[in-house]
């Protein structure tokens, strides 16, 4: 993966996460089916947002001089 694919997600989630969010709380105020659902999809995106982000951090070449100073 590259640092644009990297970016482009990270963009990407930054409008999807408050998304799947407000139609989360929509549906638990209606109690509506499935509610549940839309809360996992936002934490499940979350987390694999966070862990790409990770992985491109931990595998920049400046990082190692970073932690070594």
């Amino acid at each position: 993966m590259t640092a644009r694919t990297a970016i482009i997600l990270l963009v990407i989630s930054a409008f999807l996460l408050p998304l799947f969010g407000w139609i989360g709380a929509l549906f638990k105020i209606q109690h509506w089916p499935l509610s549940w659902a839309w809360d996992l999809v936002a934490w499940l995106f979350s987390a694999v947002m966070a862990l790409v982000v990770a992985i491109k951090v931990m595998r920049y070449p400046g990082f190692k001089d970073f932690l070594d100073h």
